[in-house]
C-alpha cells in the first residue's frame, strides 16, 4: 500500500489566474515549477506523474501541495535563506574593506589575494569566486570612497 493519491481539487478563478501568472512570469525557476505542478495536479495528474514530469522526489511534490493548501501562492515562493550562504558578503564591511585593500595592494595577482584572504579571514575561496565578488562590489554601489 502506498500513499493515497492527492490532488488539488478546487481552485477559484483568482487562484487559477494567479498560478498561471506565476507559472508564466514568476522570477524564480523553482516558483514557476511549483505553480505549474499545482495547475497540473488540479487537472488530475497524480503525484507519481508529477514526480516523473519534474524529476523530483515524491516528498517534494507532497511538500509543494501542502504549501499550497496551507499558505496559497505565498507558500510556493522561495523563502529567504534557502541555498548556500556566500563565502564573502557585501554587507560585511570588514570583509569588503579587507578585499579592497588587498586588491589595491596587488591588483595583478589575484592568486596571492586569495591566499591572503584565506590566512587573514579564514575564508577558503577560488580566484573565480573572488572575481565574482569584485564584480558585484563594483556594480552594487558600495565602492564609493568614504570621507
Amino acid at each position: 500500500m502506498g500513499r493515497k493519491n492527492k490532488f488539488i481539487e478546487k481552485l477559484t478563478k483568482e487562484q487559477k489566474s494567479s498560478l498561471e501568472k506565476g507559472y508564466k512570469t514568476g522570477k524564480s525557476y523553482v516558483f514557476r515549477r511549483k505553480c505549474h505542478s499545482i495547475l497540473l495536479s488540479h487537472e488530475g495528474k497524480t503525484v507519481k506523474e508529477l514526480t516523473d514530469f519534474f524529476g523530483v522526489s515524491i516528498i517534494t511534490v507532497y511538500t509543494w501541495l501542502k504549501e499550497w493548501e496551507s499558505q496559497g501562492i505565498k507558500g510556493l515562493k522561495v523563502k529567504p535563506g534557502q541555498g548556500r550562504p556566500p563565502k564573502l558578503s557585501l554587507d560585511d564591511q570588514k570583509q569588503v574593506k579587507m578585499v579592497k585593500t588587498l586588491v589595491e595592494n596587488d591588483p595583478k595577482n589575484l592568486n596571492q589575494v586569495v591566499g591572503q584572504l584565506k590566512s587573514k579571514l579564514g575564508v577558503d575561496l577560488s580566484k573565480k569566486t573572488l572575481k565574482r565578488f569584485l564584480k558585484n562590489l563594483n556594480t552594487s554601489g558600495n565602492d564609493s570612497e568614504e570621507d
